[in-house]
């Protein structure tokens, strides 16, 4: 099967610290690469967004990546970047009748948009291959969660979603809001992020030395978040309520600068008035080779987001051995079950989340047999490798044509 993967703003190819960080960029790629291992042909399409990348690039057997010219050769912001999705579906059309796909798969809404166009174009032409329309996150979810309204990104969703022939989102959640939007339950699939746990596993070392040395016998929560987002805020407060514990904030992707970040320095300022600051340790984005060695130092994973757009940092403690202390929505209520891999709240407050850090840490046993169920769910439910052929039942779903010239069944090696 000639599968197209259209991500606009993501790019899967190995960033200059050996892989890309962001999850759409990780998710791509594991697809990708899984999809290819299974004998498919998988080309990606995304937005050149520097000079230096290639128009064609091979990403390993079977999957090549083309980065096409659309607006400024920069990384944009995700509204910026929808300015330039009418010069990238254009550019998108003339290559898929050049090179038609089985099956066109868009990642995000901008992509998704562009797909609907590219594909309008092409069918002039005779040629409409189905289309797979992959959602991380809707807006109308967001809203429910506190996060601000985008009524024109809610707007492009749901026209995106009437258009799409099958849709994969990362949560029941999700599938419940496409539902009230109109669209039937049958279109819609709820295949989940991934976790690579050849990677990310409770074997290894743990020393975390080089970011943040352990103090003493103190409860070391850890936390992945975007300092923009208003998580980290949460998590201050939440240190100020346990004395004895200290905590790691790894940031998220595209704050490599940390030291000139403004969202930075406003967090360390917030952790100076809180008097906390002598117990937090705030890094930049962490090498994923080393992360899982941060992770493993770690007692207990706390998010402090009102909502988790794709899940990924938290699959990744999951999979090193990690309770975790989460808000349940979107993808967390997936991949979390409550009182056995960690602890689900209503909401990411303060206090609700200081109570369950230390509901954990006053019973060490309980708190270990969360992180070793935390560890097997990880590996039984979210491997790349069955998120992969869950993936490729929704194209078996698309082109029934295809299914028996399938290289193996798509339910085969999934666990």
């Amino acid at each position: 099967m000639k599968i197209a993967m259209i991500a606009e703003h993501a790019n899967p190819l190995p960033a200059h610290k050996g892989e890309p960080a962001c999850g759409d960029s990780v998710q791509i790629a594991a697809l990708a690469r899984h999809l290819a291992k299974a004998g498919h042909r998988v080309t990606v399409y995304s937005r050149k967004h520097s000079p230096g990348l290639p128009e064609r690039s091979r990403m390993g057997r079977g999957v090549m990546v083309e980065h096409l010219s659309a607006g400024p050769e920069r990384r944009v912001e995700e509204g910026a970047a929808a300015e330039h999705t009418g010069a990238f579906a254009q550019t998108l059309g003339a290559r898929l009748a050049e090179e038609p796909p089985d099956v066109l798969h868009a990642f995000g809404w901008t992509s998704g948009l562009a797909v609907v166009s590219a594909v309008q174009a092409c069918a002039e032409d005779g040629a409409q291959p189905p289309i797979v329309q992959t959602f991380r996150s809707l807006n109308a979810a967001e809203q429910r969660a506190g996060l601000p309204e985008r009524p024109d990104r809610a707007r492009i969703e749901a026209a995106v979603a009437g258009h799409a022939d099958q849709i994969v989102v990362g949560s029941a959640d999700q599938r419940f809001e496409l539902a009230r939007m109109g669209v039937p339950r049958a279109k819609v699939s709820v295949v989940p992020f991934g976790v690579d746990t050849d990677h990310f596993n409770a074997e290894g070392g743990s020393s975390a030395d080089t970011w943040s040395p352990r103090r003493g016998g103190r409860t070391r929560m850890v936390s992945v978040t975007d300092l923009a987002a208003g998580g980290a805020e949460v998590l201050i407060a939440t240190l100020r309520r346990l004395t004895d514990a200290e905590l790691t904030i790894v940031a998220g992707p595209g704050q490599e600068e940390l030291p000139l970040s403004d969202d930075a320095r406003r967090v360390e300022l917030l952790a100076k008035e809180a008097g906390v600051d002598d117990r937090l340790s705030l890094t930049g984005p962490v090498d994923r080779k080393e992360l899982p060695r941060l992770l493993r130092s770690a007692d207990v994973y706390v998010s402090g987001a009102p909502y988790e757009l794709c899940g990924g940092a938290v699959l990744e403690a999951m999979a090193c051995g990690l309770p975790v202390v989460a808000r349940g929505a979107g993808v967390v209520n997936e991949a979390v079950l409550h009182g056995t891999t960690g602890t689900l709240l209503r909401a990411a407050r303060p206090d609700a989340l200081a109570r369950a850090v230390r509901s954990l840490t006053a019973e060490p046993t309980m708190a270990t047999a969360y992180g070793i169920a935390a560890g097997d769910r990880a590996a039984s439910r979210f491997t790349w490798e069955r998120v992969a052929a869950e993936t490729e039942r929704v194209y078996q779903r698309c082109c029934p044509a295809q299914e028996a010239e399938l290289p193996y069944a798509a339910g085969d090696g999934a666990h």
